[in-house]
């Protein structure tokens, strides 16, 4: 990604590369050019009032800022006199030194600055943003399906939402294998595989970890219930396209039944993840 053409930090470098080309005309051993002089006091002017705010703002590191500082604040002090040109051309190089350490740490937290920006642009309520900071937490995996998810209703682009529909399904299914592992809900009491499974199902293992938080039966039929919705509705998007002769009306139909299909999923991730105690 290119910077923006008023981009501070590249505007000093290219007034200070003017700069130099205006010194190296000059053949006098100091300089004592008034316009030299001047447009290095502008140079000065321009980082401490423009450039090294937005430094700070990154943040960059102080010091990197302050090993800045040293050869702009000398460039002042040789300005106000009638110092010598290789004066100028060693602080000049001292610059030219510190600048691709400072660059290299300057793209790094713009990159990861519009990353976050990015990301919080996807979110479109304060429980996709609890259940993603847990999730990171928790299950690093599942964090990065339902930030996929998001992503992937708020793409107008996307002709198919069955993969959406996986990865919602695949967030659940891992936290419950986080939360309730098969060993831990198969030796529980009263625990029976349900027909043709050898494993628990998804309710069942929500039911062992409401279960063992104290839920009585009664608070517990809730995410039950939205469990089941979540398998019906995932098996159904799965088939429809198949059941569906228009391809517009797939996608626009698929999308609804995702979206409804993602507050079922958080509704019990909710549960799960306590987010309402958080």
């Amino acid at each position: 990604m290119s910077n923006p053409p008023n981009d501070p930090w590249n505007a000093l470098w290219s007034n200070l590369e003017a700069f130099v080309s205006a010194l190296a005309k000059s053949y006098a051993v100091n300089v004592n050019s008034a316009d030299l002089r001047e447009a290095a006091k502008q140079l000065v002017q321009n980082y401490f009032r423009t450039v090294r705010p937005t430094l700070e703002q990154l943040p960059l590191s102080a010091d990197h800022i302050n090993q800045v500082d040293g050869p702009v604040q000398r460039l002042l002090e040789l300005s106000n006199g009638r110092n010598s040109k290789q004066s100028y051309n060693q602080v000049i190089r001292a610059l030219r030194k510190l600048r691709p350490t400072i660059e290299r740490e300057r793209e790094l937290l713009i990159g990861k600055r519009g990353a976050a920006q990015g990301r919080a642009s996807n979110f479109s309520s304060g429980l996709e943003e609890a259940i993603l900071k847990t999730l990171s937490d928790m299950v690093p995996s599942a964090a990065l399906s339902y930030e996929q998810a998001i992503r992937d209703l708020v793409d107008d682009n996307r002709v198919s939402a069955r993969g959406t529909a996986a990865e919602l399904r695949e967030v659940l299914r891992e936290v419950l294998d986080h939360l309730a592992p098969d060993a831990d809900v198969m030796k529980s009491d009263g625990f029976k595989l349900e027909k043709d499974r050898d494993r628990p199902t998804m309710k069942q293992k929500t039911r062992f970890i409401l279960k063992s938080r104290g839920m009585g039966k009664t608070m517990r039929e809730s995410p039950e219930a939205a469990l089941q919705r979540i398998e019906d509705s995932a098996g159904l998007l799965a088939r429809s396209v198949y059941e569906r002769g228009s391809v517009a009306t797939h996608v626009a139909t698929s999308r609804t039944e995702v979206r409804q299909l993602k507050l079922y999923v958080e509704g019990v991730l909710a549960e799960l993840l306590e987010i309402h105690k958080k």
